[in-house]
């Protein structure tokens, strides 16, 4: 006897995915954060920090495992890189930054029923809200985000994109990056994880992280508009693409 299943078309699959990917995504940062991570944003207090190692490696995990579906994006970022390239459309990328950032609250909460509330809810934020800080945690979450961003296009919409390192690639410049410079600007490089920690730090702690939201999306959006020109400057020709949602 066969059991029904509701069958979803290509484009409510790959909604599903980014969702159900940030979700899994943003509690495992939330955990790592949590179980061996370190609050430390101001560029001085230098601690042990396991936690990149944890979150570099679940990206990885999870690129491999749905890219070849929703091409594994899980980042407003590198959806927004993707599309200045033309290799997705506007409604797609929309629809993406959507099921992110509700999956990516989602697994906020998640993880803080696991946990509870308790001092140290992790959320990136600027150290004090001073100036010198804005600056330094823009310019770090900007570069590393577009050094994300550049790895993802170069891997996943050249003419190399049929490899079997993509997820491992993106993954492990996800963890060098937290450990550059997590320790001034949060490192986030992503503004679907830094949304979903500061709105369930703000229910659940203070709201002082949401001050700088914009930050942690302002940040990314540069970085992810120069590695799409950088692309588009040594790929003048497009990139012909059988698949154009299936990046990686």
């Amino acid at each position: 006897m066969r059991v029904p299943f509701l069958k979803l078309t290509a484009f409510q699959a790959k909604f599903l995915i980014e969702g159900i990917g940030s979700f899994v995504f943003v509690m495992t940062v939330f955990l790592a954060e949590m179980s061996c991570g370190s609050a430390a944003i101001n560029g001085i207090d230098k601690t042990r920090n396991l936690a990149p190692i944890a979150i570099g490696f679940i990206l990885a995990v999870l690129v491999f495992a749905f890219g070849y579906i929703s091409g594994g994006h899980f980042n407003p970022a590198v959806t927004l890189g993707v599309m200045l390239i033309h290799a997705i459309r506007i409604e797609t990328a929309i629809a993406y930054c959507i099921a992110q950032v509700a999956g990516g609250i989602l697994g906020a909460f998640f993880g803080l029923a696991i946990v509870g509330v308790q001092p140290g809810i992790p959320a990136p934020e600027v150290f004090g809200g001073l100036p010198e800080f804005v600056v330094r945690a823009f310019i770090g979450e900007a570069i590393f985000t577009g050094a994300l961003v550049t790895v993802v296009l170069h891997v996943a919409c050249s003419k190399q994109k049929n490899n079997h390192y993509y997820g491992l690639a993106i993954g492990m410049c996800v963890l060098a990056a937290a450990y550059a410079v997590g320790g001034i600007s949060g490192g986030a490089f992503n503004p679907m994880i830094a949304t979903s920690l500061q709105v369930v730090k703000c229910a659940a702690v203070s709201c002082t992280p949401l001050l700088n939201l914009w930050l942690y999306w302002a940040a990314p959006a540069s970085g992810a508009l120069g590695a799409s020109i950088l692309f588009k400057m040594v790929h003048p020709v497009d990139v012909p693409s059988d698949e154009p949602a299936n990046l990686y």
